[in-house]
């Protein structure tokens, strides 16, 4: 099943918006710094508050593609998930899973690979949108409520491994 996006744009509130959800055009700046502003303030949960933010704010856009578009299987929705990712500019996936379990591997990641133009390798993983962004479509997938998946980084490109991967279970 192949993503419809349709692209529009407000000449008076210069916003941009796909499938009628107003987005943001980002850049591996914009993204990077994101993802160390989290890091910066992990005492104060910063990486959970950007994972629960960006499953947020996926999620409706999810719900509402899989309602338009009559997509109900589980793995269709998944994919369209995954194609999403792609189409926001966020990287490319692979993803596998069931309602108990699931695994995506991000070959290309804008978070990982702008972090390591930026400031180099890390010690520990970094990529909370790509977290919150699978969290929202495994829980959109299997019709779930928000926080019904934990998603872990086991591999990361920060830290050196060749692609990020992250596990997903139910919380």
């Amino acid at each position: 099943m192949n993503l419809a996006l349709r692209h529009t744009f407000d000449e008076a509130s210069f916003r941009h918006f796909v499938n009628g959800h107003n987005v943001v055009l980002h850049c591996h700046h914009y993204m990077s710094l994101t993802a160390k502003l989290s890091e910066d303030f992990a005492d104060l949960g910063g990486p959970r508050v950007l994972r629960e933010a960006t499953e947020d704010s996926i999620r409706p856009v999810l719900d509402s593609y899989f309602a338009e578009h009559k997509v109900a299987a589980p793995a269709d929705r998944l994919d369209i998930g995954r194609q999403y990712f792609s189409a926001m500019g966020l990287g490319r996936m692979e993803v596998s899973g069931s309602a108990t379990e699931g695994q995506v591997t991000l070959r290309h990641s804008h978070v990982d690979e702008g972090w390591v133009q930026k400031w180099g390798a890390h010690d520990k993983p970094i990529n909370h949108v790509g977290c919150g962004f699978v969290a929202a479509m495994f829980a959109a997938a299997f019709d779930r409520p928000a926080r019904s998946f934990q998603v872990t980084e086991s591999a990361s490109m920060v830290m050196g491994a060749p692609a990020s991967v992250l596990a997903v279970r139910p919380a």
